[in-house]
C-alpha cells in the first residue's frame, strides 16, 4: 500500500483556526488564501470548470455513475491514483496497467482529510479531479518531493466501496477456497459459525477452559495475521468477543470457521504491529478464525 498517500497530516485545519492562536493563526490564513489563489490560478491555465467544496478544496467529477453508492464509515475503499502537484511534478500514483487498484479502509487507514473528503464528493465507479490544499495534505512541513504548504491535485477513480457485511457474504459465498461445511449457523451477536465437521464431544460454555488451535485472517483479502494453538477461560474476556461466543457454539474434536464484523473483533481502533508502525488487523476489518477445539476442562 502507498504509504504517501495514506500518512496523516498533522496540522491545523481551517475549522480550528480559532484554537491555533496567535502566530499560527495568522500563519494558517495566509496559506489558506495563498492555496486559494495558487487552485484558482491552476483551474484557469487549464480551463477548468471546479466546483469549491465546503472545506476549500476544488474538485471536478470526470466521469459519473448516478447508480453507484456513496461511501460510508468503515467502508473498503478500491481505486485508482495519481497524486502531484500543481506544477505537474508525479509523486505517486496506484498502477493502472498492472490493474493494481489500491485498497484502504474510510475513516480507518486513510489519514489525509483531503482526501478523505474528496472519497464523499465520488459515488461507486465514478472519477474526478481534487485540488487539495495544504491544511488538508501535508501542512506546513516537507515531505519527500512535497514542499510544505503545498496544494496536492489527486486523480481519483473509486472501482468500489465495499461494506463490512459485503466483505463477508462474498467470502462466504466466493472466498472459501471451495471448503465444504456440514453446516451454517449464527450467533446471537451475529457471529457466523461454519463447520467443517461435527462431533459427541463436550459441548462449549462459559466457565470452561478450553485448549484451541487457530488461524485468523482478515476477511477482505483472507490474508493471514496469526497462528497458533491457546488456552481460553470462556467467559473471561481475554480475546474478543466474536472467537469467544463462536467457540460456545462448538463441541471439542469440531473444527470451524467464525466469522464476525469489527465490532466483535478490534473495532474503530484495529491492531498495530509494534515494528513496522503498519496495521496488522485494520479499523473495522471484519475477521475469519479457522478453529479446532482440541480439549476443555
Amino acid at each position: 500500500m502507498k504509504k504517501i498517500v495514506l500518512g496523516l497530516a498533522l496540522v491545523c485545519s481551517s475549522v480550528l483556526l480559532n484554537s491555533c492562536g496567535g502566530f499560527l493563526a495568522n500563519d494558517l490564513e495566509e496559506t489558506v488564501k495563498q492555496n486559494d489563489q495558487e487552485m484558482l490560478s491552476y483551474i484557469n491555465s487549464k480551463n477548468l470548470n471546479m466546483t469549491k467544496y465546503d472545506n476549500g478544496m476544488y474538485y471536478q467529477i470526470t466521469k459519473t455513475n448516478s447508480a453507484g453508492r456513496n461511501v460510508a464509515l468503515g467502508d473498503e475503499v478500491k481505486f485508482h491514483y495519481v497524486m502531484s502537484l500543481l506544477d505537474g511534478t508525479r509523486i505517486d500514483s496506484s498502477s493502472r496497467l498492472k490493474n493494481e487498484p489500491i485498497s484502504s479502509i474510510f475513516g480507518g487507514t486513510i489519514g489525509l482529510q483531503g482526501l478523505l473528503d474528496a472519497f464523499t464528493r465520488l459515488k461507486e465507479g465514478e472519477r474526478g479531479t481534487f485540488l487539495i490544499p495544504s491544511y488538508l495534505a501535508y501542512g506546513s512541513q516537507s515531505n519527500g518531493k512535497i514542499p510544505a504548504k503545498s496544494v496536492i491535485v489527486f486523480d481519483l477513480e473509486v472501482l468500489r466501496y465495499r461494506s463490512e457485511q459485503q466483505q463477508i457474504d462474498e467470502y462466504i459465498a466466493t472466498g472459501t477456497g471451495g471448503a465444504v461445511f456440514v453446516s451454517s449457523d449464527t450467533t446471537a451477536s451475529g457471529v457466523k459459525v461454519l463447520k467443517f465437521n461435527e462431533t459427541t464431544g463436550t459441548k462449549l460454555a462459559a466457565g470452561q477452559t478450553v485448549t484451541v488451535k487457530y488461524t485468523g485472517y482478515t476477511a477482505s483479502n483472507i490474508k493471514q495475521f496469526d497462528t497458533g494453538e491457546l488456552t481460553v477461560y470462556l467467559g473471561g474476556g481475554t480475546v474478543v468477543k466474536g472467537f469467544e461466543e463462536g467457540l460456545q457454539a462448538l463441541r471439542v474434536g469440531e473444527k470451524a470457521n467464525l466469522v464476525f464484523k469489527s465490532a466483535l473483533g478490534y473495532g474503530t481502533q484495529g491492531i498495530t504491529d509494534n515494528t513496522t508502525g503498519l496495521f496488522k488487523i485494520p479499523p473495522y476489518a471484519p475477521l475469519i478464525f479457522t478453529v479446532e477445539v482440541k480439549s476443555t476442562r
